[in-house]
């Protein structure tokens, strides 16, 4: 018996589809893939309809293939199919698992184009995948002057995403200098710029360089956002400024921006290694009530197990990770 083709595959996942049929819809995404897998035309391929691809990509993705992803995401490119904004951050982790931090940048750039952005989630963890790859950071870079060499437009979160690998690498000098070729990019920094740097002085402690980023900040006429507020508060935990540190929150409330989880970990933390359990658990109850997930660590920190009980917790007060 012939095995069916990709166009008969095509007709009968959308079949399965019209009548809700997912034993159908899923045998014929393994035909596709399979029929990727041996080669099919372009021609072919550019008549995908977009619940097909999606199809497609899940099918990869379940399976744990990354090298399928990337696969078939370049084999749509070259066939001027458009992926959507999912698809395209699936290709970009599949860059990443593969160990590729150029290439999922240079999805990046193209989620950018098409006017995405990443979840927060991702974009912290592009970055730290791209920590450990000083060489691609700098290989990322030299992207972005080609693009502009080739009269091209530069994403500025594209630039900021730099900038905050160089925050989780520790390394002040290179996010500075990335800041400084913005001039030469045509670009302006917006509140992701100055994020990224503030990270930076945070991470390096730099507290002098990241007050007077605040102070170009407000110069600029940039308004702070949650992240900036969270940096804030954990440069004024560095210099043990308490009262200062909780009347950030108040204020980020104030700007009328959510403060995100990893802020109120970096307070409820500060006031645990001042054994003033009672106000951390104040701000647990409300860090719950706006959604923020609480780690059973942190939950026993709050319980004295932590901080102030022998637990030997970490000082200092950093980045607001628990």
């Amino acid at each position: 018996m012939a095995r069916p083709e990709m166009k008969d595959y095509m007709r009968m996942y959308q079949q399965f589809q019209f009548v809700n049929h997912a034993e159908g819809k899923a045998r014929c995404s393994k035909g596709l893939v399979q029929d990727l897998r041996g080669g099919s035309d372009d021609a072919t391929l550019a008549r995908l309809d977009s619940g097909v691809i999606s199809a497609l990509f899940r099918e990869a993705q379940q399976r744990s293939r990354p090298d399928e992803v990337v696969a078939l995401a370049e084999r749509l490119k070259n066939t001027k199919v458009k992926l959507d904004r999912f698809q395209q951050v699936g290709v970009i982790f599949a860059h990443m698992q593969l160990d590729q931090p150029v290439s999922a940048f240079s999805v990046l750039i193209d989620l950018y184009e098409n006017n995405h952005m990443l979840p927060e989630r991702a974009h912290d963890q592009m970055a730290e995948n791209f920590a450990k790859h000083a060489s691609a950071v700098d290989e990322s870079y030299y992207l972005l002057e080609s693009r502009k060499a080739e009269s091209l437009s530069v994403p500025l979160p594209a630039v900021n995403m730099i900038i905050e690998a160089c925050a989780m690498m520790g390394d002040l000098d290179r996010a500075f200098a990335t800041w400084a070729e913005l001039d030469r990019f045509d670009l302006k920094p917006n509140v992701g710029t100055f994020n990224a740097l503030l990270h930076t002085c945070v991470r390096t402690r730099e507290l002098a360089s990241g007050r007077r980023l605040l102070s170009r900040m407000a110069q600029d006429g940039v308004e702070p956002d949650a992240i900036t507020y969270m940096h804030q508060t954990s440069m004024h935990i560095m210099s043990r400024e308490e009262g200062m540190a909780l009347n950030m929150l108040q204020s980020c409330k104030d700007a009328g921006c959510k403060p995100n989880a990893r802020m109120y970990v970096s307070l409820v933390n500060m006031l645990c290694r001042a054994n003033k359990y009672e106000q951390a658990q104040v701000l647990v109850d409300e860090m719950q009530e706006a959604g923020h997930r609480v780690t059973n660590s942190l939950a026993s920190r709050v319980q004295g197990q932590g901080y102030g009980q022998g637990g030997g917790g970490r000082r200092g007060g950093g980045d607001g990770r628990s």
